[in-house]
């Protein structure tokens, strides 16, 4: 154990041990315990070199089983931390595996060979994995091993077959890893069929992916459809049905052509099967995840499956298999498809006899996908149901936000004039909506659960919908406010052409600034999401392109800079392969076509009323019927975790007094943190390092609403040990102040002016995380402290 974590240690003991296994006074039994010691001498070349040539002295020497895995092991993990020996290390342990006769030695070579796979699959050595194949072959035609060499050997296999370099080189036709998995994957043993079968999928998306041809591709799809059947009917293979799944997905994704043909095969695997015992819930629900995975690959995937499933909900089933057939229905309506009476019914039947958690669970699936009108329905009843004040806000904020978008995505009248007073009617329904889920929201938070990301989205929704709906006032002042009769003075004193337009040119470019605050208000909401899966973060994009667009066209009519960069660079946004992003591509890709014709500035740039009508047609697409909001997952669940705890000191001595420092002075400044990590951590991305921000606002601006410019700021990265780090800062307060420094900091940055005079002085200490890829996260917690610093008697002067 000291070797393992001391460099020094392991080196100046490596000699010591090496003569004591060498003496022939050690007993074996103290050598088996020395042995697993040299493992961890690969601090330097010449230790790690010496430590070979002794486990190779070893081998020779003992050719005891106790002595050859242990030493084996020894060998492979100093390979595994330096790396470089690892095509050495693979040949010896091919050659145990086929000279060695003893099954034991042959189970542990392939179990370290597997680890070995893992560590570096690309440094195995060119003809190693022929080797292995056929090492392996020849002695299951000799009898010398038994399936459990062939399921070992896959697992080797398959770890390689991860690797680019594996799938490339054993990608043609006649190959011995495939004649193998081929064989393999017809075995009456599962384990061994779907094993051989990853492997296969993998090689073939891997030709998919590089636009190869991909050989043998019917056995394979034939091979899934087999296994997934047979697989289904027994609930002890319900790993390896879930395997053989995730392979189909995949290979799917890859090729979207085969998603109607494993669609069928899983389809009918799941409806076929009889109310009684045919399945297990477990199984059914693993079916139903995989159609899912593979309806959101494409557009009507799963509609061939409507009738089936319609009939599937009348039956007797488990509740988690009722939940996962409503979310099926959910998507493939999702795909612009109106709402008919036998799937509403369909619906509300479930409904009607579930509990109220699997209620929340449809509801939260309909929100998810767009339904908001069967959301607001469930919620509305499940509010009353609950025993906590917080969870009947929680409820109670569903249902307004969801009954704020249903109430946008009514129907309208058919004249255009009614129209257009409609869609005002239908945003500040929408908004009030949105104001009291906003207070609900906040109603239902606690210290254990803020709900602050669900508070800020809402907020910023709203926000949105008012931007929109002044725009449409903005619109029409074109027609009610008729330019004043000095327009023309107003344009010469202004030397802006377009003023002559009156009162709708502010307002236009006004709403246009609003627009682009909404967009940098949802650019801060994404930088605080730090735990948000990918699609909820494609989702606040996706809305912020929304607004971006939006005050594109504006802008467009009224003027304004930065016009042509942001189509050049923002244009080609990737929204994902989703339902639920898909509808918001829909939307944008709607909005660009609607959005005015771009015209310079000069004789021809003109407010006409064609060009409004543009920016109406664009507020009406956005509140209409066509527009479903998809509230992303994050909203309702986080599956990861990540909390940032911040300690400053000094602290005052009585609470809510200031920290007293002399003029003068500088005051010594220590940060301290922890950070605290769910049940699964770093799912989507980790903390690389955490940056510690520290600004100081001097007394006459403390209490100012704008933020002060000249407030001293400075910056910190530190690189958490076990979930801790520590920082300290110098701060420089009063008269005779030149700026804020950095104790022992490579990576501070200051902005530090001049404070003069004494006071009390607000000291802020904010904390954001650093994702391995370089991305800032503004997600950790700001910290307080009020700073006193004493003013020196001023010398009196004689008149």
């Amino acid at each position: 154990m000291f070797a393992a974590q001391s460099k020094l240690f392991a080196v100046s003991m490596c000699s010591k041990i090496s003569d004591m296994i060498r003496g022939q006074a050690t007993p074996a039994s103290m050598k088996l315990q020395l042995i697993p010691i040299l493992q961890y001498m690969h601090h330097d070349s010449y230790t790690a070199s010496m430590v070979n040539k002794l486990c190779m002295e070893l081998l020779a020497n003992y050719p005891a089983v106790e002595f050859v895995r242990v030493t084996l092991s020894a060998l492979s993990t100093l390979a595994s931390a330096t790396l470089i020996d690892i095509p050495q290390q693979v040949v010896l342990l091919l050659r145990y595996l086929q000279d060695d006769p003893r099954l034991s030695i042959k189970r542990h070579a392939l179990h370290l060979l597997h680890s070995l796979a893992r560590k570096g699959a690309h440094l195995w050595p060119q003809g190693a994995l022929n080797n292995l194949i056929e090492s392996t072959t020849t002695l299951l035609q000799d009898g010398a091993g038994n399936k459990d060499l062939l399921i070992r050997t896959l697992d080797v296999i398959e770890v390689l077959s991860q690797s680019a370099v594996t799938c490339d080189a054993n990608r043609e036709e006649g190959n011995p890893l495939l004649s193998l998995c081929v064989s393999a994957c017809y075995s009456p043993d599962p384990f061994v069929a779907v094993k051989a079968i990853t492997i296969l999928s993998r090689v073939a998306c891997y030709c998919y992916e590089e636009g190869l041809p991909a050989y043998g591709i019917q056995d394979v799809v034939s091979c899934l459809e087999s296994l997934t059947v047979l697989l289904a009917l027994d609930d002890k293979y319900l790993h390896q049905l879930r395997v053989c799944l995730r392979s189909t997905v995949k290979l799917c994704w890859a090729q979207p052509t085969h998603c109607s043909v494993f669609v069928d095969a899983i389809g009918g695997t799941l409806f076929n099967a009889n109310s009684e015992g045919g399945q297990s819930e477990r199984q059914a629900v693993a079916l139903c995840e995989a159609l899912g995975a593979i309806g959101s690959l494409g557009e009507n995937t799963l509609l061939p499956l409507l009738p089936d499933i319609l009939a599937k909900l009348k039956q007797t089933l488990h509740v988690h298999t009722k939940v996962m057939l409503c979310t099926l229905l959910f998507q493939m309506v999702a795909g612009g498809y109106e709402w008919n009476t036998e799937c509403t019914e369909a619906v509300e039947e479930v409904i009607r006899n579930v509990d109220g958690w699997a209620k929340y669970r449809i509801a939260r699936s309909a929100a998810r996908y767009g339904h908001h009108t069967i959301a607001t329905q469930i919620f509305k009843s499940l509010k009353e149901t609950v025993a906590s004040e917080q969870l009947h806000f929680w409820l109670s904020g569903l249902e307004l936000v969801t009954k704020a978008e249903s109430h946008l995505m009514e129907k309208t009248e058919d004249t255009e004039s009614k129209v257009k007073v409609y869609i005002v009617e239908k945003l500040n329904g929408a908004i009030a909506r949105y104001a009291s889920a906003c207070a609900s929201l906040k109603a239902a938070s606690t210290p254990l659960r803020s709900l602050q990301f669900a508070s800020e989205y809402s907020k910023l929704r709203c926000e949105f919908l008012q931007a929109i709906v002044q725009l449409l006032h903005s619109c029409r002042s074109l027609c009610t406010a008729p330019p004043p009769a000095i327009a023309v003075t107003v344009v010469l004193a202004t030397k802006d052409d377009l003023q002559r337009y009156g009162r709708v040119t502010h307002q236009l470019r006004k709403s246009a600034q609003e627009l682009k605050n909404c967009a940098d208000n949802y650019q801060k909401l994404y930088q605080s999401a730090f735990d948000a899966d990918p699609g909820s973060l494609a989702n606040i994009k996706a809305l912020q392109e929304m607004c971006r667009l939006l005050a594109n066209s504006v802008e467009r009519v009224c003027g304004g800079s930065g016009i042509c960069t942001y189509q050049q660079s923002d244009v080609n946004f990737d929204f994902g392969d989703t339902v639920e992003m898909r509808q918001l591509a829909r939307c944008c890709t709607e909005l660009r076509r609607l959005a005015p014709p771009w015209i310079s500035e000069g004789k021809n740039a003109a407010i006409s009323h064609s060009r409004v009508n543009c920016l109406i047609s664009q507020v009406m697409l956005l509140a209409g019927k066509k527009m479903r909001l998809p509230i992303p997952r994050y909203y309702f669940q986080s599956l990861q975790s990540t909390t940032v705890k911040l300690s400053v000191s000094p602290q005052p001595r009585v609470l809510g007094e200031p920290v007293s420092v002399p003029q003068g002075s500088q005051l010594a400044l220590k940060v301290e943190g922890v950070l605290r990590h769910g049940r699964r951590a770093s799912l989507y991305r980790s903390v690389a390092a955490v940056c510690i921000s520290i600004s100081t606002t001097p007394p006459s601006k403390i209490n100012a609403d704008q933020k002060d410019s000249n407030a001293n700021e400075l910056q910190q990265t530190v690189t958490p040990h076990r979930d801790f780090f520590a920082c300290e800062f110098l701060l420089s307060l009063g008269s005779n102040a030149t700026g804020t420094t950095a104790c022992a900091s490579n990576n501070s940055s200051v902005n530090s002016n001049t404070n003069t005079g004494g006071g009390q002085y607000q000291v802020t200490a904010s904390a954001s995380i650093l994702d391995k890829d370089g991305n800032v996260w503004k997600c950790g917690p700001r910290s307080t402290l009020q700073v006193r610093v004493h003013e020196e008697p001023a010398k009196r002067k004689l008149p």
